[in-house]
């Protein structure tokens, strides 16, 4: 088992996320920041491309690249908390284009799909917890 951390701040508007000695700033829709929708849709993106590149290292496929779009979409009425309405994403879309001459480069995006970390994670109910603590100031 490998376990993934990330810590983080609020700093007014803006949350201040340090992954491995790297500050991300991340703020709400109409910031300079990008979203936490945002980066999550980079993360999943940039999984699906890894994995890709992963699996085509194990398979000894050669690829010349691969390039990809994301798209998630959101109802803002489930964030601002309207009944009935999920204040998540609600659809991700992934568009990806590999390069590649090798009559094999199916099988590598068959199991680049089954395979891909986030794209699990999103696809699949996962157990979350979250645990509050409270310090007067």
């Amino acid at each position: 088992m490998i376990t993934f951390t990330a810590e983080g701040r609020l700093d007014k508007d803006t949350a201040v996320i340090n992954i491995n000695d790297n500050e991300f700033k991340i703020g709400l829709m109409g910031s300079d920041n990008p979203t936490p929708e945002e980066f999550l849709l980079g993360a999943a993106l940039s999984c699906m491309m890894l994995t890709v590149y992963y699996v085509s290292k194990e398979l000894n496929v050669k690829i010349e690249g691969v390039e990809g779009y994301i798209e998630g979409t959101l109802d803002p009425k489930g964030f601002q908390g309207e009944p009935g309405v999920p204040p998540g994403l609600l659809q991700v879309k992934y568009e990806l284009t590999v390069l590649s001459n090798d009559e094999r480069i199916e099988e590598v995006m068959k199991l680049s799909l089954r395979r891909c970390p986030l794209k699990d994670t999103l696809v699949r109910s996962v157990n979350v917890e979250v645990s509050w603590k409270i310090r007067k100031v």
